[in-house]
């Protein structure tokens, strides 16, 4: 059957990859392992695994289980991992690392354009308040149309009105005197 991992070891025995996890946990003299921290279990394991579900089946708890005596497992069976398997490994977590890198990346990407979106929008909008200001501005500098005076000279009240002959004369008076 070879090494498996927890998920298959879960599968196999029907109980979850949690469930596998604190009861190796429970049992860290039984069940090693490999130097990436995670669990690899053998046959051997796969047994010790089904005996603990069925004590527990049987209304026992995990506290109450001793496992064959719970000795360290001999030095050959430690390391099952075949040589070529930590070249297969390290190429397996080179292209997992490669895969977030390009998510991570994908990820930035979105959020700049989200951002730039963002910023277009409220440049946009700063665009048409300048448009807005400025129209207010020019309608405060120039007089409305309804408010300016006709100057049509055809009109006889159109015409501005003239100085009356009394006023001129006074003024004209005051200036001779100086």
């Amino acid at each position: 059957m070879g090494a498996l991992k927890t998920k298959d070891a879960a599968d196999l025995i029907s109980v979850s990859q949690t469930t596998i996890k604190r009861w190796a946990s429970t049992f860290p003299d039984c069940f090693q392992k490999d130097r990436f921290g995670h669990y690899i279990f053998s046959e051997h394991d796969i047994g010790l695994l089904k005996h603990i579900k069925e004590r527990i089946d049987h209304g026992d708890h995990l506290d109450s289980i001793h496992l064959n005596g719970d000795k360290k497992r001999p030095a050959s069976r430690q390391e099952e991992t075949p040589p070529h398997a930590d070249a297969s490994a390290a190429e397996e977590l080179l292209t997992r690392i490669e895969q977030v890198e390009r998510s991570l990346q994908q990820k930035a990407d979105e959020v700049v354009s989200v951002q730039l979106r963002g910023q277009r929008e409220e440049l946009e909008e700063l665009r048409q308040m300048i448009v807005q200001l400025a129209a207010a501005v020019e309608t405060i500098q120039t007089p409305s149309v309804r408010n300016r005076p006709v100057h049509d000279e055809t009109h006889p009240a159109a015409a501005k009105p003239q100085a009356s002959p009394k006023k001129r004369g006074l003024l004209r008076s005051i200036f001779t005197f100086l």
